[in-house]
């Protein structure tokens, strides 16, 4: 803890922290924040110090310090830290899953499919997980140690949820040629190609299976529908590119695949609560000068 705490103050709050070991992120904060969306991606996570809440999935969680998350697709979900201080900081952990990893420890990822395994699954920590956790956390205060033992640390790690109430959730992110693998694929599918137009049939075709099952499992993985993902995965970039200055309002209405920029006005007021021009950078609105200020530099 004292390691990470080091990390958390060098970072500003909802901005995740890159460490010195591969796959391996800090997120932090000193205060409660307000809920924020965004998709909570194929990765293990481990909630350390403070609390917090997410809405994923229709579901209403409250995580604590020993809490774990586990997502085999990228999910639409909204996250809050509401218990934070500036002496005891919120701090998570994330382990981005890397596929290659867990399907060697599997050593077959092609193994029969779990028809009940969820996408999202949650658990308390464990012994061996935390023993694991410890063993490749504490590689931070011995920097050269990392290049040689990060490999191992993080294999065992893996192989430890492999083992634990996870492990069924953890063998979707790898499985090939089950029901849940060509869900997978589709939803890979939408999110390559999110700008542009979608017809759910096509992918139902691709997927083998009907247009009615295709949805029904669809909406199982990820609490939507296959438009409705869509229009998320939209919905995110935009708000991205509005927010970093990248573009206007109606250029981010085009480059997001909208054809009306009032449509696209209104379906972000109703996923983010504000229109899309209350969160464009003061830089791209236009401002009004006095004739004194001509040809002066804008401020």
């Amino acid at each position: 803890m004292a390691a990470l705490m080091r990390l958390a103050d060098r970072s500003p709050p909802g901005v995740p922290i890159r460490t010195a070991i591969p796959h391996v992120m800090i997120w932090s904060s000193r205060m409660p924040t307000d809920a924020r969306l965004a998709l909570f991606e194929p990765k293990f996570y481990l909630l350390l110090q403070g609390r917090k809440r997410l809405l994923i999935g229709g579901r209403d969680l409250e995580f604590g310090a020993g809490d774990c998350a586990i997502s085999a697709v990228g999910l639409p979900f909204s996250t809050q830290v509401i218990e934070a201080t500036h002496e005891a900081p919120y701090i998570g952990l994330e382990l981005s899953l890397d596929a290659d990893v867990v399907a060697t420890l599997m050593g077959d990822a092609s193994v029969e499919e779990t028809p009940t395994a969820p996408t999202f699954v949650t658990a308390p920590l464990n012994e061996d997980v935390m023993d694991a956790v410890d063993r490749l956390v504490r590689l931070l205060q011995r920097p050269d140690d990392i290049p040689t033992l990060a490999g191992q640390a993080e294999r065992e790690l893996c192989y430890r949820l492999l083992q634990g109430p996870m492990g069924d959730t953890l063998r979707q992110t790898v499985q090939k040629g089950t029901r849940a693998a060509r869900i997978r694929q589709a939803i890979a599918w939408i999110r390559q190609n999110a700008r542009e137009p979608m017809r759910v049939a096509d992918l139902a075709d691709a997927a083998g299976m009907s247009g009615t099952s295709f949805h029904r499992h669809f909406k199982a993985a990820t609490g939507s529908s296959p438009l409705a993902y869509q229009r998320y995965i939209r919905l995110l970039e935009a708000r991205r590119m509005i927010v970093s200055g990248e573009a206007d309002v109606t250029g981010t209405a085009f480059a997001s695949g909208y054809a009306s920029s009032s449509q696209f006005s209104r379906e972000y007021k109703e996923m983010f609560g504000t229109p899309p021009i209350a969160d464009r950078r003061p830089a791209l609105r236009p401002t009004r000068r006095c004739p004194s200020q001509e040809g002066a530099a804008p401020a």
